[in-house]
């Protein structure tokens, strides 16, 4: 009976491992504002420009979202990659597509880091932050 018990655990323990980490959104106070980090990023112009997408759900009308993109070797031949982008969001309380492009200089194809950081009209906020695959399209 030990031994179930204890496979059982282990099981758990990783499943719960297995799990992976999307996306981090957070809401202000229970305002119901979210940003989303889609999990593919374009690839653009020699590595000049990505394209990001976003899922994004505010209210107050409208708002505004900064993406940020780092991206370290061996990934990219530079010693450290990072560029960001804003744009303004519509805000009725329904979820948008939203795409940023994020301007740089040595991107490459492969994973990086991003972070996106929403502000409403009315000061509410949400962030999200996770590895993307960077991929030439």
């Amino acid at each position: 009976m030990k031994r179930l018990r204890f496979i059982v655990l282990i099981g758990a323990l990783a499943a719960a491992m297995a799990v992976p980490v999307v996306a981090k959104a957070t809401g202000g106070g229970g305002s119901g504002n979210s940003v989303i980090i889609q999990e593919k990023v374009d690839y653009d112009f020699a590595g000049g420009a990505l394209d990001v997408g976003l899922y994004v759900k505010c209210t107050g009308g409208s708002g505004s979202v900064i993406v940020n993109v780092s991206q370290s070797p061996p990934q990219t031949p530079y010693p450290f990659e990072t560029g960001s982008g804003p744009q303004i969001v519509v805000c009725d309380n329904h979820t948008h597509s939203v795409g940023v492009t994020i301007t740089g200089f040595g991107f490459d194809a492969g994973r990086a880091w991003a972070t996106a950081d929403l502000t409403t009209a009315t000061m509410a906020t949400a962030h999200a932050e996770r590895w993307v695959n960077i991929v030439v399209v």
